[in-house]
């Protein structure tokens, strides 16, 4: 026969390929979380309850906080098909937190396993939150409400960073009615997108709160080209994104930045910076092309996988997203 059955341990009766199929996906589901559990982390893990959901964070607090004063708070934002915990080990921003002093709060996403193959919810790429359209910007309000509940956050200095679909659901995230965000800071990723050959474009809404925004981009990406169009890499069917240009125009046009922008190349770093100043409420757009990178957390020293795109050893990504964020403080 062209398919294979196997029997059941219920009765005998026959059960599908799907069947088969389906027991092979979770056992793969079940290996991937627990391989993401070996990853050594700092943070602590905690739930929520979100519209009926069971949701999960990671949270890291500096050991030298005095249990009183405010603290800064920086969200990040894992990759699609990422978790949390691998976001923390891969993109080591532990380490800032400790030195700088700010609370980390990494969210995991959604999806069929617990600790990876996660995903954001931006309207337009792939994977569960978007499918079963999660409200995942509802979910990071109500975790700040949270967080507020429990330690004295600095409602000033609230800032989110990702990489990759974590970075694109920044954008979502600041543009949101009633933003919260006095900054962000989105690596390799972009604010628009639609599958091959659609007419519409998914971006976010018109931001109506100023919030600087400090881009960092691969100019050899090929799963977010800098240059926009379809991808040249993708995990699933290849999506049409906006060009870095388009994203940057959002967010200039939103603070009401200057349009002319001041560019600059730093040889050591091998970097070009085009920096749009004079926004609203101090609000900046400061968009950095590392020449020599794809699609990777630039500075960081460890790969996730074989494969992957290595990133940039030159530019010191962790420390120039903190100091961003560490002078872009809410007016």
């Amino acid at each position: 026969m062209g398919i294979i059955l196997v029997l059941s341990a219920f009765g005998g009766e026959p059960l599908s390929a799907q069947w088969l199929r389906e027991k092979i996906k979770d056992a793969i589901r079940v290996r991937a979380d627990n391989k993401a559990l070996e990853q050594e982390v700092a943070s602590t893990f905690h739930e929520i309850e979100h519209a009926g959901r069971k949701r999960t964070y990671y949270l890291y607090l500096p050991s030298k906080w005095d249990k009183t004063s405010a603290l800064p708070v920086v969200f990040l934002f894992h990759g699609g098909g990422g978790g949390a915990r691998g976001a923390l080990y891969y993109y080591e921003l532990e380490k800032k937190a400790e030195d700088a002093g700010f609370m980390l709060v990494a969210p995991n996403g959604t999806g069929e396993g617990e600790h990876v193959l996660l995903t954001w919810n931006v309207a337009f790429g792939f994977g569960y939150a978007q499918k079963n359209n999660v409200d995942d910007v509802g979910f990071v309000n109500a975790l700040l409400d949270e967080l507020a509940g429990k330690y004295p956050i600095d409602e000033k200095r609230i800032y989110a960073t990702g990489l990759s679909n974590g970075a694109i659901f920044c954008h979502f995230l600041a543009a949101a009615p009633g933003n919260r965000f006095a900054a962000i800071a989105p690596v390799v990723g972009t604010a628009g997108g639609r599958d091959e050959g659609e007419k519409n474009w998914h971006r976010p809404p018109e931001p109506q709160v100023p919030a600087s925004v400090c881009i960092i981009q691969g100019l050899i990406d090929e799963h977010v080209p800098i240059e926009g169009g379809l991808q040249k890499k993708s995990i699933a069917a290849p999506k049409e994104m906006w060009s870095a240009s388009q994203t940057i125009d959002l967010w200039v046009t939103a603070n009401g930045c200057d349009k002319n922008q001041v560019s600059s190349f730093d040889k050591k770093m091998n970097t070009t910076t085009h920096h749009y100043k004079n926004g609203r409420n101090n609000s900046e757009v400061i968009a950095y092309v590392i020449h020599d990178m794809g699609h990777a957390w630039p500075g960081s020293t460890r790969v996730p996988r074989a494969g992957s795109d290595k990133p940039s050893h030159t530019f010191p990504g962790n420390d120039i997203i903190w100091e961003f964020f560490r002078t872009h403080p809410r007016p």
